[in-house]
């Protein structure tokens, strides 16, 4: 599999900035950020995917597996979240949104570190 690194900005918003594409410049939205509390980190993935449909994430490193997606919770039309309680500050991991479990974003896999809010725009 490809791989796709993400660099998270450290701000007092707790935004990620991507070094790769497909991924989109951070934008306002109506979603009220996440406090990150003591080992939660969230992964909000920025995606419409209609009426129906669901965001899953699957990836490298414990909670996720490659062969099953976890279910993130709906927060907005266009976003998406799961909060990691596993994966302490520094640990770098891999993983990768689809919808439904069954259809992958394009591109590589993200590559990020715990411990730091991301938001991603993934393409489909």
């Amino acid at each position: 599999m490809a791989v796709k690194k993400v660099r998270v900005k450290s701000d007092s918003t707790g935004a990620a900035t991507a070094s790769a594409s497909p991924v989109k410049p951070t934008k306002a939205s109506s979603v009220k950020p996440t406090k990150e509390r003591s080992g939660l980190m969230p992964i909000r993935v920025h995606y419409n995917v209609g009426p129906g449909n669901r965001i899953s994430v699957r990836g490298d490193t414990d909670p996720f597996r490659w062969d099953c997606g976890i279910d993130a919770r709906n927060m907005a039309s266009d976003v998406w979240e799961f909060q990691l309680k596993r994966i302490p500050a520094g640990q770098t991991f891999q993983f990768k949104p689809l919808i439904n479990d069954t259809t992958y974003s394009t591109g590589e896999n993200y590559v990020v570190t715990g411990g730091k809010t991301l938001d991603i725009y993934p393409a489909f």
